[in-house]
């Protein structure tokens, strides 16, 4: 049973990465960094170690190493890793990129100043992050939300956030910015329907 349980999952995985390297093959520019990081970028860290999970083509993370915060980029599309790869050596960018398929585990503990994780919801992962960023680091989350009133985005309810769900997300961090846009509608706004929220981790 394990075995076959294992093997689903594989299965599974490879059918996630195809879809993205797909979908990465036909769209290489990468888009505007998060509002997320660009509304908030001044109480955001400058210097240490930042972590882009499901990077896709990287512009969460060239934003970042451009303010002078080196870089890992992970994501499980070959295709958009071997695109940041290119772009972050032909600027100089500090980013060190893995093609990964993010779970839980391979969150190391403590090692962080910084983590931002955009247009991705894994419910399995907020206390893996909590507990890579370290002391006095920084979160940042933004993705869709539930009550979004714009055709944009996934429909799937499990990657839609519910209301006021981002606050669980950080529990015991000072929440230095929340902002939920579910009812805007403008679409050329990088907010519209989705939510976000930066927290600090409490210093030991």
């Amino acid at each position: 049973t394990q075995s076959r349980s294992s093997a689903a999952s594989d299965v599974y995985k490879r059918q996630v990465e195809d879809k993205w390297n797909r979908i990465y093959s036909e769209h290489q520019r990468p888009g505007r960094a998060a509002a997320v990081l660009t509304d908030n970028s001044n109480i955001l860290p400058v210097t240490g170690l930042a972590l882009d999970l499901a990077c896709g083509l990287g512009s969460n993370s060239l934003f970042l190493a451009a303010r002078g915060l080196e870089v890992h980029a992970w994501d499980i599309s070959t295709v958009a890793i071997s695109y940041l790869a290119k772009r972050a050596d032909s600027q100089g960018l500090n980013i060190q990129t893995r093609v990964l398929n993010i779970t839980a585990s391979v969150l190391p503990i403590d090692s962080y100043d910084l983590i931002v994780i955009s247009h991705y919801l894994d419910r399995t992962l907020p206390p893996a992050i909590l507990n890579a960023t370290r002391s006095g680091g920084v979160i940042c989350y933004q993705t869709f939300t539930a009550e979004k009133e714009i055709s944009i985005g996934p429909s799937n309810p499990k990657f839609l956030l519910q209301k006021n769900e981002l606050q669980s997300f950080v529990p015991g961090c000072e929440i230095l910015a929340f902002k939920d846009e579910s009812n805007n509608t403008n679409s050329d706004d990088p907010l519209a329907g989705r939510a976000f929220i930066v927290a600090r981790k409490p210093k030991s």
